[in-house]
């Protein structure tokens, strides 16, 4: 178990069941072990995962979501995050709007694909642009 609170914080764990959290700006999480959960909170956040039923989950705007491993799940809910997985994994993205009446950014939309590689391509990343899974050039 393994957690950073400092910006730019770097984590890595090769174990199986391996934790890692990260709340500082700019950190990066990877994890190679099956069933690993990996959470960062701060923006600009990049957080990987190899091992097969793995968990990755940001709130900070901004942040990049991989997963290689089998049967994982990738969830993105900051302003402006992408994600992207193989086949057999499930990636959930937020979408946010500015809102001048209420003079801040709100959620217009959450949404949950398979990646099926077909119309959810595996290893591309995505993210939501009006309620809609888009591909992301690298």
């Amino acid at each position: 178990k393994l957690a950073a609170s400092g910006n730019c914080s770097q984590l890595a764990a090769s174990g199986d069941y391996s934790k890692l959290a990260a709340s500082g700006y700019s950190s990066k999480l990877a994890a190679s072990g099956n069933c690993s959960q990996l959470a960062a909170s701060g923006d600009y956040s990049k957080l990987a995962a190899s091992g097969y039923s793995s968990k990755l989950a940001a709130s900070g705007n901004c942040s990049q979501l991989a997963a290689s491993g089998d049967y994982s799940v990738v969830v993105g809910i900051g302003v402006n995050n992408i994600a992207k997985a193989v086949k057999g994994c499930w990636i959930t993205l937020a979408e946010w709007k500015y809102d001048s009446e209420k003079e801040t950014t709100i959620p217009v939309c959450v949404k949950t694909e398979y990646v099926d590689g077909k119309r959810i391509k595996e290893n591309v990343f995505y993210k939501l642009v009006d309620g809609e899974f888009t591909e992301v050039e690298e």
